[in-house]
């Protein structure tokens, strides 16, 4: 039987790997995830406009620009065989020419390259992933990983105090993180580079099985703080398609605007502000990119963001009378206290320009927006609650005409690119006769609405086809599904509690390709329908995280087909989630102060533990059971409370999360302390990689 020992790592080109103006993050994401044989079959490329990666039996070389680096193995007994390995359905045809004889038609595509033979016993694979390449060493039983050295061109490898390697031209090789696995179970197995006298790259492993294949994990690329002297919130996070991540929360610091942009405000407009700002990956690190206050003369706070094509949208509260206006605004005017927000910002305008749409929500009490999501046709739908007795929009179209109890939740559904204030389409109360909390909202493909929330009441709208009609605790979950294009009961497509003997808060849901409903929060009940082969089957601790998956078109058991705990044995919070279709994975994201919360996987950081309050992230694939569901867990933070609320993926599935710190240092790649004095908050966002 052969036996598979992987060592994977990734190398990273910063800037200083090119020259001119070409912008390698951009490059970097163009990586095909595909190889091409050379005409003559002994060679493998993967092209993009600057980046270029070609294998051949004697190693690889990566270039971009007129820079380029080598790797090869020294002491390789000869050269590698080269197979193309997983078959794509593509091709590329090259018509290059006059002479028909001399193209090339039908040149296949291959997800990976496997150079066998590279030592005796030692094959290895080479593959793209997002920015990273790729390589495994696979070898056979009774091969001696000692033989394996890396040879990088140009320069000495210089090692790092966070195990990478930093090669000449920026070129950085992540460091290696190994695991295997166990009855069940994943064994962290100690692996680190050494660098040789000569300079060559060495692999130095702690003991392992040598039966059992070795795998790699992901890794913490870069952390930081985003704020000023005074405080800073960072509430809500999103993705951008050019490898980038928006932020918005509030802001009561003078904060620099980077050069080169022109937002709606780089000054602040009061005491407190909302604010967006965009990150960006910089070679090994990163940096500010954009930055802008939105808001009036009084306090503002974005508390959610997404994005609507590339545009930022972002929802929260007010209480400025003054907050900016656009002129296809459906409300004008604060009516009350506190009332809610919704604006369209475009980053690529100027000034005032930058707002395209902005307007008011809200009635004579107060309103808390907590979540929006963007959908088809430029749709905009936005959850919250509030104490008022009337609401902008509603109507006889509306499913709930009135507020029913003290804080009711509400659900409103914009087109903010029609230049005209009947972009309002749709406003509606939702609950019962006790409070009722809208907290999560997600729009399908169709346009279809799914919202979630928390009710206290015992008497919440619910379909006929409702998998738990009644409140079974002291607080439920619920899930709800509207069509904002139907008229009161015609728009009620679904509304059901989900919960159990106690309290249960849902805070975050996510669609899957099959719309059935991700959901995460927290639970003190200890009866949640738990799937077979659940991760954990049961509360450990005062209050649990959990996730769920739902099929509101199935009745019975059917109806939620996942369900785990997760936590400890004190409080472990979620607010935050992410769904990966290519994988099937979900990521929750919160804070903890359980001393016996499991962190596993996350191989480049030995966290402290908890001092206070630490963030957290987690993976689960729910293809496995038991303790197989749980793919890693990240525990973080440093001596003050931290927090997560919330969590994007780029393109490549790596995990971006955003929230706010008391902790004067955190523990990884942040050199200086927070910008602020002990006892203030600050924004804090971590990217992790995955290998």
């Amino acid at each position: 039987m052969r036996i598979l020992l992987s060592l994977s790592a990734a190398c990273m080109l910063t800037a200083a790997a090119f020259a001119g103006n070409t912008d390698p993050r951009n490059a970097l994401n163009q990586i095909p995830a595909w190889f091409e044989p050379g005409p003559s079959g002994t060679s493998y490329t993967s092209r993009s406009a600057s980046l270029g990666l070609a294998v051949d039996p004697h190693g690889a070389t990566i270039a971009g620009g007129n820079q380029s680096t080598r790797l090869s193995f020294p002491g390789s007994s000869r050269p590698a065989f080269l197979e193309g390995v997983d078959r794509q359905s593509g091709v590329t045809n090259y018509l290059v020419g006059n002479r028909p004889e001399s193209w090339r038609r039908n040149v296949p595509h291959f997800q990976r390259v496997a150079a066998r033979g590279v030592y005796p016993g030692i094959d290895v694979v080479y593959y793209s992933a997002g920015k990273n390449l790729e390589f495994d060493f696979v070898l056979d039983p009774g091969a001696d990983p000692r033989a394996i050295r890396l040879r990088f061109s140009n320069a000495r490898p210089a090692l790092q105090s966070d195990g990478s390697i930093l090669l000449a031209g920026g070129v950085r090789q992540l460091p290696p993180v190994a695991w295997q696995e166990r009855d069940g179970r994943r064994i962290p197995v100690d692996s680190r580079y050494v660098v040789t006298r000569n300079g060559d790259v060495r692999f130095q492993l702690g003991a392992y099985d040598k039966t059992q294949p070795l795998t790699i994990d992901p890794v913490i690329a870069w952390a930081g703080y985003i704020g000023g002297a005074q405080q800073e919130i960072v509430n809500g996070v999103v993705a951008d398609s050019d490898g980038g991540f928006w932020l918005a929360g509030s802001a009561t610091s003078t904060i620099t605007v980077p050069d080169g942009t022109s937002p709606y405000s780089g000054d602040p407009l009061s005491t407190k502000d909302a604010f967006i700002a965009k990150i960006t990956p910089d070679g090994n690190a990163w940096k500010l990119a954009y930055f802008s206050y939105v808001g009036g003369a009084a306090d503002d706070e974005a508390t959610a963001i997404t994005m609507l094509g590339t545009r930022v949208a972002i929802t929260g509260n007010t209480l400025s009378t003054d907050f900016p206006q656009t002129a296809n605004t459906f409300q004008h005017d604060n009516a009350g206290l506190t009332d809610a927000f919704v604006v369209l910002y475009d980053p690529a305008a100027s000034g005032t320009d930058c707002l395209t749409f902005s307007s008011y929500y809200g009635g004579p009490g107060t309103e808390h927006a907590q979540a929006i999501a963007a959908g088809p046709n430029n749709t905009l739908a936005v959850v919250g609650y509030t104490d008022s007795g009337s609401l902008i929009g509603i109507s006889d179209w509306s499913l709930q005409g009135a507020n029913r109890g003290g804080m009711e939740a509400f659900l409103f559904v914009a087109k903010p690119l029609l230049n005209s204030p009947d972009c309002l389409n749709y406003s509606t109360f939702f609950g019962g006769s006790s409070t009722d909390l809208g907290t999560a909202v997600a729009i399908d493909s169709t346009g279809l609405v799914y919202f979630a929330g928390t009710s206290m009441s015992t008497d919440l709208p619910v379909s006929d086809n409702a998998r738990y009609p009644y409140n079974l605790g002291s607080g439920d979950g619920f899930i709800a599904k509207i069509n904002p294009n139907n008229a009161h009961f015609d728009g009620f497509l679904y509304g059901s509690y989900l919960g159990g003997d106690g309290l249960d808060s849902a805070q975050a849901i996510a669609l899957d390709a099959q719309n059935r409903v991700w959901i995460t929060g927290y639970t003190n009940s200890t009866n949640l329908p738990v799937s077979p082969g659940a991760y954990r089957t049961s509360l450990t601790g005062g209050f649990d995280s959990y996730l769920m998956r739902v099929d509101l078109t199935k009745t019975g058991a059917a109806f939620m087909d996942y369900c785990t705990y997760f936590g400890g044995s004190a409080a472990d919070i979620a607010y935050a989630l992410a769904y990966n279709p290519a994988d099937g994975t979900a990521t929750i994201a919160g804070y903890t102060n359980s001393p016996d919360y499991v962190a596993k996987n996350i191989g480049n950081y030995q966290s402290s533990g908890i001092r206070l309050t630490e963030m957290f992230a987690a993976r689960f694939d729910p293809s496995k059971t038991g303790d197989n569901q749980l793919t890693w867990s990240l525990l973080y933070g440093g001596s003050g409370m931290d927090v997560v609320t919330g969590i994007a993926l780029d393109q490549a599935g790596n995990v971006f999360i955003g929230g706010f710190t008391g902790s004067r240092y955190l523990n990884f790649g942040v050199d200086a302390g927070k910008p602020n004095q002990q006892g203030l908050t600050t924004g804090f966002f971590l990217k992790l990689n995955q290998q």
